[in-house]
């Protein structure tokens, strides 16, 4: 059968139309990241409550973005939890050191870091803030509008606030020929449209995977 390259060309086209619809990538800004090795043995690391930003009693917050921003952080938290939880240098908050109600408002700081690096007995510390988190919204095979996620870290050491590695993620889901940066950012390849939790999990993987002192135990 004799086949021409027009029909080769289109079947390739169509293929990577279909591609298209079910693959993802995502639209991501520019980030900031870097991690230092400086001469600090960690003794653990105690990873504070994510906390909102902006706050969630800020006027400027519609109840559909209070609610989110609500969501976003039960989910955080509760990864970060099973994130860490086979690490014996990882200590996580608990209703007994600190509750997240009361302290998902307040804004990241040396002191609120101080704090938890006390009464965790560490010398590092993780901070966590949650900035957007947007559900999808349609199914996972044809969504009217994607996820989007952003938030930022930093890995804080103790007492003087020192910063051994910091990263952002500011991203939504989009498809594969939209954007390819998706695949080395390590949020690609699922042929379906992702919920907010589930793509912010990929976020969370892949920035606090790049930071040598978070990373996932092998």
């Amino acid at each position: 059968m004799n086949i021409g390259w027009s029909n080769i060309r289109g079947v390739a086209l169509t293929g990577m139309l279909a591609v298209t619809i079910l693959s993802t990538g995502c639209s991501q800004k520019k980030v900031k990241n870097f991690e230092q090795h400086p001469d600090f043995a960690v003794s653990c690391v105690a990873v504070a409550p994510v906390v909102s930003d902006p706050p969630l009693d800020s006027a400027l917050l519609s109840q559909i973005e209070k609610k989110e921003l609500e969501d976003g952080l039960y989910y955080m938290n509760k990864f970060l939890k099973k994130y860490f939880i086979s690490r014996k240098d990882v200590r996580l908050f608990s209703d007994g050191n600190f509750t997240v109600e009361e302290d998902e408002s307040v804004r990241p700081s040396l002191e609120r870091a101080k704090r938890f690096a006390d009464k965790l007995s560490c010398n590092t510390v993780l901070e966590t803030s949650l900035h957007r988190y947007k559900e999808r919204i349609g199914g996972n095979m044809a969504a009217k509008e994607p996820a989007s996620v952003a938030f930022e870290y930093r890995l804080m050491a103790m007492p003087d606030g020192k910063v051994l590695c910091q990263d952002n993620f500011d991203a939504e889901q989009q498809s594969l020929l939209g954007n390819l940066l998706g695949f080395r950012e390590g949020t690609g390849g699922a042929l379906t449209w992702l919920t907010a939790k589930e793509f912010m999990k990929k976020g969370l993987q892949n920035r606090l995977g790049k930071c040598s002192y978070l990373a996932e135990e092998k």
